[in-house]
Parts: structure tokens; sequence; C-alpha cells
């Protein structure tokens, strides 16, 4: 699957050099990209481009820390989830047998649950019915604790209280997504980016093209790494995924 997405993402990359090649070479070729005239506006050209510049570079270095940040607080609760239910399925083992059964089942019952539809529903800034069902029957095997052990049932809410405090950073940290009018800009930037790189004047063809390329692909590349950060879960070039969860369910089974 991993190799699946580093595909799509060459293939977007070689798709992108090959465009911006093509249209780079039939607008240097044409008779719209004038080197004596656009030579004559050298003092005024780069101070504009380099306004553009600037501000896109502005916007990006604010997206990407603030996109970077929240992957950060995502990583952590997804960490943290698996730590909680791992230290909940340990604590359990001290418990009588059959009760020790009941709650590791109802752990292995999360995780699957998890791994089927849980990843989708916090992309969507959901929470699954069946989740919240093993939650609550974990909560039910714990209350029953409190008449017989109630030294013991008071670790386990601990524990199961730290389980829904990362599960809710989960959902509110994978479903949090920049609002669309800031996508949008970032996406004109980025056009204006490409598309008026072409425009600086260089005498060389190839030294042209070199140069263009160059800040046209960094550009691209600068939203590619805005757009898969701003959609974590989501399958694309860097996405998190769901091996915590599948490698505890392994250990657990």
């Amino acid at each position: 699957m991993k190799n699946i997405f580093h595909v799509k993402l060459r293939f977007k990359v070689l798709s992108f050099l090959l465009l911006f090649t093509i249209a780079f070479y039939f607008f240097r070729s044409s008779n719209y990209y004038n080197y004596k005239i656009l030579a004559a506006d050298l003092g005024s050209i780069p101070w504009l481009y380099s306004t553009i510049g600037l501000i896109f570079g502005v916007i990006s270095a604010f997206i990407i820390q603030k996109e970077w940040q929240q992957w950060n607080d995502l990583v952590d609760a997804i960490k943290g989830e698996n730590n909680a239910l791992y230290e909940l399925w340990l604590w359990s083992e001290r418990l009588p047998q059959n009760i020790h059964a009941k709650l590791k089942q109802s752990i292995i019952t999360y995780l699957t649950t998890m791994i089927g539809e849980g990843w989708q529903k916090t992309e969507a800034g959901e929470i699954s019915d069946e989740l919240d069902a093993n939650i609550r029957e974990m909560h039910n095997i714990v209350a029953d604790l409190n008449e017989t052990q109630p030294i013991m049932s008071s670790i386990a809410f601990s524990l199961l209280s730290n389980v829904m405090s990362y599960r809710e950073k989960r959902v509110r940290y994978g479903s949090s997504h920049m609002p669309s009018i800031l996508l949008s800009t970032l996406r004109f930037a980025t056009f204006l980016m490409i598309a008026l790189c072409p425009l600086i004047v260089v005498k060389d063809f190839e030294l042209h093209y070199i140069f263009s390329i160059s800040i046209a692909f960094l550009s691209y590349i600068v939203y590619l790494v805005s757009y898969d950060l701003d959609h974590p879960l989501r399958p694309g070039g860097w996405h998190l995924t769901m091996k915590d969860y599948q490698k505890l369910l392994a250990k657990l089974s």
C-alpha cells in the first residue's frame, strides 16, 4: 500500500515536470516571449515577481508551521490512545480471569472497529457508534469492579479516562482542516509563482529553463506538502496509517 502512494506521488511530480516543460518550450519559442521588450522592463518585473514570491513564502510558511504542529498533535493522540489501551490490557491481567477475558475482548473489538471504520470516521470528524459501544462496555466492566475491588476500579477508571481523552483529541486533530479561503489563497499564490516565473528575463534558453522549472517545482512541492499535512489521514504523499492499532491488535490476538 505504501508503494502505491509513492508511485502516485512520483506520477504527480513527473506529470507536473513534463507539462511545465512542454508549456515552457512553446511559450519561450512563441512570439509572446519577446526578450527585448521584457529586457526593457527589467527594472520592474523582478521586483513584482519578488513581491509575489514573498507573499507566497509568508502564506506557505504559516500554513506548514500550523499544519505540522497539528500533525504532531495527532501523532501524539494516536500513540497516546494506543498506549492507554495497552496499559488497560496489562492492568486487566491482575483481575479475575473472567473479567480479564471480557475486558481484553472489548479492547480487541475496539481496535478491530478502529481499523475497519474508525479511520474514516475520524477524517469526517465523527465518532463511530461501535467505538462508543465498546467504550460503554469497558466502562460497565470497570464499574462492576467498584463493589468488590474499589481500589482496582479507581485505577481502571483513570486508564479508561485516558483512552477517552486521547480519542477525543484524535477526532479533533484528525478532522481539523485549513479554512477554504486560506486553501484557495495558497492555490492561487502557487499558480502565480508557476505561471509567472517564465517571464523572468534570461537570454540563454537552457539557463532560463533551469531557473524557471526550479522555481515552479519548489512551489508545487510546497503546495503538495501543505495539502497532505492538512489531510493527515487521507492517502497521499505523506499520511498517517493504522499501523499502531494493527500492531496492538496483533499483540492482543
